[in-house]
């Protein structure tokens, strides 16, 4: 992902460039140990004094997004969640060694998966962990919790909260293996976060839905983009401009400013991100509109979260005690 600045947008250069990269690391366009470039190579880049560049990299440092290293640069964050055990399981040790005597048996991997998964069947029941996800809107928390909870074992408990709501009620997370929440969150996540819980963040990507509902946008229409934060704008636009690069003239305007009215007005589309939803109330009948959504990434959920989800699940079956929060 290229960072870039838009002038011509009512938000400040500094908001611009904190949210491009907040954004990058939740959509997995900046993994986890990935080097952003030097303030020097990013002020240079973007024409901007590396005052504002060091700024906004002091906050992402505080908010846990990010590390430098002196001599080696700045890294975007690996999370390591604190959880009820260590993450390194003898079991992937046993798995490896009965792969190797597997292979020199000639026994073959779909057989051997057969025979694991017989055994698996006589086994005893998963132990169930208690999990948490904390977004900050509470509709689209509680979508991200349904396309989660498909991915976990059937006893498992996951809840939908949000930031907002732990400030009222935070005892929600007490009894929490495992806590789920986005990126550039994680650090106020684990400032609340009873000892012993794990929390990792979730990469999210545009839903199939918006992108289908973008592809289908008329080459000639007059798109609005209405983001509910400014820091998310630019990104909010070169998503756009990726999944609908058909049409002409998009304008974008950020939620309760007084662009908004006035851009509205002329649409023949209006795509409103998540918190941006009362851009519809007056919305005249025959202009579209929908919501830019997100999903939890397969790839990541597959790859990166259920290993984690097992490895915990093993580690509180061996009554393994929890390591101290970070």
């Amino acid at each position: 992902m290229q960072i870039r600045i838009d002038r011509d947008l009512p938000v400040p250069v500094p908001l611009q460039l904190q949210g491009q990269i907040e954004y990058g690391v939740t959509a997995g366009d900046f993994p986890p140990g990935s080097r952003l470039p030097s303030v020097r190579e990013l002020a240079a880049e973007l024409g901007v004094s590396p005052v504002t560049v060091s700024a906004v990299y002091g906050r992402l440092r505080a908010s846990g997004l990010i590390d430098s290293a002196p001599g080696r640069g700045t890294f975007v964050r690996r999370v390591e969640p604190h959880a009820t055990g260590p993450l390194t399981d003898p079991v992937d040790g046993a798995l490896r060694r009965a792969l190797q005597r597997a292979d020199r048996a000639g026994v073959g991997r779909a057989e051997l998966i057969e025979r694991l998964q017989r055994m698996v069947a006589r086994g005893s029941p998963a132990l169930p962990l208690r999990t948490a996800f904390v977004g900050v809107y509470p509709a689209v928390t509680r979508a991200y919790v349904a396309d989660l909870r498909r991915h976990l074992a059937a006893g498992d408990e996951l809840v939908a909260t949000t930031f907002g709501e732990l400030a009222a009620a935070s005892d929600v997370l007490v009894g929490r293996d495992l806590l789920f929440t986005f990126a550039h969150r994680v650090a106020d996540l684990e400032r609340v976060a009873p000892a012993g819980a794990a929390v990792v963040s979730v990469s999210l990507i545009p839903s199939e839905r918006t992108r289908v509902a973008l592809a289908e946008i008329d080459p000639l229409a007059r798109v609005v983009l209405v983001s509910a934060v400014p820091e998310f704008v630019v990104t909010f636009r070169r998503a756009i401009e990726r999944f609908a690069s058909h049409v002409a003239s998009v304008r974008t305007a950020v939620r309760g400013t007084p662009e908004v009215a006035a851009s509205v007005a002329g649409a023949d589309v209006v795509v409103y991100a998540t918190g941006a939803e009362d851009v519809l109330d007056g919305l005249p009948a025959d202009v579209r509109a929908f919501e830019y959504r997100h999903v939890p990434d397969p790839v990541q959920v597959e790859t990166v979260l259920l290993p984690l989800v097992e490895r915990l699940r093993a580690a509180k079956a061996r009554g393994e005690p929890p390591r101290e929060a970070r």
